[in-house]
């Protein structure tokens, strides 16, 4: 069999590039094949998968418990000094609103919570200062506090704050560490506390891809 290439079509028009003409070696007709379609595709966008992932944020929570109360006074020199009961007992009756425990002039407070089970070890809890001039005041009836229709007896909490110390006489709180001495006050809190918390989300991936896909007649094309 003999392949001739074809360079140009008769009148009216040209043959295409590349198109070849095979001829018989003797008799019988001729057929040529034309170059097979393409065709482009573009900018195809390939979007990522949904997937479930944590998130984290910011989240409150209330906590009452019981605690023991620790106080003391430290002077100018950093010693610690029992600070001044303003009543006798440990435990804080229910309604009760008011000074705590009071600090000789000059000094600052030094406040310490432990948690009711571990007041045996003494050990743990957190500590604050006061200012100079400030007491160790309790309010009740806040989150967590009574409210209406409650029982009667029903625990429930309040604050511990520092607060600027009421008036007294001269002496006042040697006269009260005299009076009540030294000791621990034992009272139901209710603490606002901030946490991370984590929720699920569904989102998309955020990787993807963009391109070009090139088509041509492959098996099956065309053939003249």
């Amino acid at each position: 069999m003999t392949a001739v290439a074809v360079a140009g079509a008769g009148a009216g028009g040209r043959a295409g590039s590349g198109a070849v003409v095979y001829g018989g070696g003797g008799g019988g007709g001729g057929y040529y094949a034309a170059p097979g379609a393409t065709g482009l595709i573009q900018g195809l966008n390939v979007e990522g998968a949904l997937k479930k992932k944590k998130v984290a944020y910011e989240a409150k929570r209330t906590r009452t418990r019981k605690v023991v109360i620790r106080a003391y006074c430290i002077d100018d020199r950093d010693t610690p000094h029992p600070a001044s009961q303003v009543f006798a007992g440990e435990d804080v009756i229910a309604g009760y609103e008011g000074e705590l425990y009071r600090c000789i002039a000059g000094t600052r407070m030094q406040w310490t919570l432990i948690d009711w089970s571990e007041r045996a070890s003494n050990e743990g809890g957190k500590s604050v200062f006061c200012q100079k001039g400030e007491a160790l005041y309790y309010e009740e009836g806040l989150a967590g506090g009574p409210r209406d229709g409650d029982e009667a007896g029903a625990a429930h909490g309040g604050r511990i704050s520092c607060r600027p110390q009421r008036p007294a006489r001269d002496c006042n709180e040697r006269s009260l560490l005299r009076r009540f001495g030294a000791g621990v006050k034992v009272v139901t809190i209710t603490e606002i506390e901030t946490y991370t918390a984590y929720r699920e989300e569904t989102v998309r991936e955020e990787s993807s891809s963009s391109f070009s896909m090139s088509l041509d007649g492959g098996v099956g094309g065309t053939i003249y």
